[in-house]
């Protein structure tokens, strides 16, 4: 995308209790891949040349002739997409689309005027049912060429709400994607910069998501931790409980690390698949009175292939890291 200029971690956690509290993910009436509370919290230095929001969005004004910007998405169960959740930051008359995967349009709608720097939602005339199988499109068109963005949200990973998942690009399959109006992809985006977010997803009929479903295709998450709040024995083991089945090879020393200060800890590492638990034993003991502190990375998988993310409601992947003591 010419026009452009060129893992996360969770803050230490001194933990008042063993357990991390689940990140519930909002399933009003309208169901989206974000939240309308949803703050990206991104930085001047994420923006390049382009300009941060008052409230942590990257915003760009392109000086175009206007561009279709979406993202890439399917789902694991039929599902009625009711219409379009974008972060707003053109004032024009802005439209909404739904497409397929051979670029054929399936519903298409108006957004009510708006103010800059803010979630909007349109709902679609009529909702479109999809099923399990195909790729589609949710995108927006803005006449500006304002939009939102993030490089790289997509890049090696994709993001998952209960049916629905944005897909993680692939080579020659970029996410998001845009088409300026000027291009030869007429108005179906298919280009892709940086793998992009830009901040626009399908709406959804949050009670069509089973909690069986919802829980199958969210990232796993840290859920319990041994020791936790109080001051462990020096011979006692680390047991890191996930939210669901965990692919055992992802589970190594790179991606589970114990750490004394700077310096990582020799352990050998279990895991436990009926509970879904990690095990880590120091090698050689840990000291008695001392603090240490535990990362489990977003390089751990579950089952299902997708990665952990401690907190689904900040952008990125989040990892998961907490402290303990030593008696």
């Amino acid at each position: 995308m010419g026009k452009f200029a060129t893992i996360s971690t969770l803050a230490v956690i001194l933990f008042a209790t063993t357990v991390l509290a689940p990140q519930a993910i909002g399933q009003d009436a309208q169901t989206g891949l974000w939240p309308t509370s949803f703050n990206a919290h991104q930085t001047a230095a994420d923006c390049g040349r382009w300009k941060l929001s008052p409230d942590g969005f990257c915003v760009a004004d392109d000086a175009r002739n206007g561009l279709e910007v979406g993202v890439r998405f399917r789902t694991s169960q039929r599902v009625q997409i009711t219409g379009v959740r974008i972060y707003r930051v053109d004032t024009a008359t802005l439209t909404g689309s739904l497409w397929d995967a051979s670029g054929r349009l399936l519903a298409h709608g108006a957004f009510a005027p708006g103010p800059a720097n803010a979630w909007q939602d349109m709902r679609f005339a009529k909702p479109v049912t999809i099923a399990p199988g195909g790729i589609y499109v949710a995108s927006y068109f803005t006449p500006r060429t304002r939009y939102a963005f993030r490089y790289d949200y997509f890049a090696d990973a994709g993001r998952t709400v209960g049916p629905i998942t944005a897909v993680a690009a692939t080579t020659g399959h970029p996410n998001g994607v845009f088409c300026y109006d000027d291009a030869v992809c007429g108005s179906y985006p298919v280009r892709g910069y940086r793998n992009s977010s830009y901040w626009v997803t399908p709406l959804w009929n949050g009670a069509t998501a089973s909690g069986a479903n919802a829980a199958h295709s969210a990232p796993p998450r840290v859920v319990r931790v041994r020791p936790g709040a109080h001051a462990a024995k020096a011979t006692a083991p680390v047991k890191i409980t996930f939210s669901k089945a965990i692919w055992p090879s992802t589970l190594t020393s790179t991606t589970v690390r114990l750490m004394h200060g700077t310096k990582p800890v020799a352990t050998r590492l279990t895991y436990r698949p009926a509970r879904h638990q990690a095990v880590l034993t120091a090698r050689t003991g840990l000291r008695a009175g001392a603090t240490y502190r535990v990362k489990v990375s977003t390089r751990v998988r579950d089952s299902q292939g997708h990665r952990l993310d401690q907190n689904t409601r900040r952008a990125g992947r989040q990892s998961a890291t907490w402290t303990f003591h030593t008696r």
